[in-house]
């Protein structure tokens, strides 16, 4: 069963290639949703804690991880090393761009 749901996260993380913001986060099937809002939380944390919270092997938590630093939620820390990896999640992620209101807000409001 763990196969399965591993691959519909990586189907998930695959199908775009846009930044993943943490509002994203609510979008994504369990386990996924819930190990990320998890490792958000905790700011810095290791693929160990990483996997067992998804319950997937290192490697497959390693492969979503590689993917989510590529889409700028993760950046890989100096911690690092051959033993372990550490990462830190990016809490904004990257900023969408914002639009200015149109002037004639208020109007259409009323």
């Amino acid at each position: 069963m763990s196969e399965a749901l591993y691959k519909i996260a990586l189907k998930e993380l695959e199908a775009s290639t846009e930044d993943i913001r943490p509002s994203d986060i609510l979008l994504f099937s369990e386990p996924l949703a819930s190990a990320l809002n998890f490792v958000i939380r905790l700011g810095r944390f290791s693929l160990t804690e990483f996997s067992e919270k998804l319950d997937f092997t290192q490697g497959q938590a390693k492969k979503l991880a590689d993917i989510l630093v590529k889409r700028n939620l993760f950046e890989v820390t100096k911690f690092s090393t051959a033993e372990e990896s550490y990462y830190q999640s990016r809490i904004s992620g990257g900023t969408r761009p914002l639009k200015r209101p149109p002037s004639d807000i208020w109007k259409k409001l009323d």
